[in-house]
């Protein structure tokens, strides 16, 4: 096999891939344009991709893909546990995980213990100046958590994932 035949095989399994964490056919993605972003913590560990998709896709496809998950204008999306390095090798990935609580936060103007909207690790708790509700925890990967940071977005259900 010659190296541009290895070449186009790549680029079809990664479409395949691609399609697949999208829940689209391969057809359905070659109706589209899109871009792949690599969403990495600060020492730029990659822990989740998000498929940016580019203005002119066709409305059918929009709303399937309406009910991914997303950041900003992000759709995310895990590519099946396995990655290729730049020579072509396969080698296996692991998605990054970590354990989220419920948080409770004290509300100076009411002088009343809330819970917050955002679940947090024990780190985003004490950031936000609050404590973890203890027996509320949810292991999530690592892309549920807000760049930078140690809580989900607002309003995150981590028992809806």
């Amino acid at each position: 096999m010659s190296s541009r035949q290895l070449e186009d095989e790549y680029d079809r399994e990664e479409a395949e891939a691609i399609a697949a964490a999208l829940y689209l056919t391969p057809d359905e993605l070659n109706e589209i344009e899109y871009t792949i972003h690599e969403i990495a913590n600060d020492d730029g560990l990659v822990y989740g991709y998000g498929v940016e998709i580019k203005e002119g896709a066709p409305q059918y496809i929009l709303d399937k893909l309406a009910r991914l998950p997303r950041r900003g204008n992000l759709v995310l999306i895990q590519l099946g546990g396995y990655a290729y390095d730049a020579d072509h090798e396969q080698t296996e990935i692991e998605m990054a995980r970590t354990t989220v609580y419920k948080v409770k936060l004290y509300n100076i103007a009411t002088d009343e213990v809330i819970i917050s909207r955002r679940v947090a690790t024990y780190e985003g708790a004490a950031k936000m100046g609050g404590w973890t509700v203890e027996g509320t925890g949810h292991v999530v990967d690592l892309a549920d958590v807000e760049p930078g940071e140690e809580w989900t977005p607002r309003d995150f259900d981590p028992t809806k994932i």
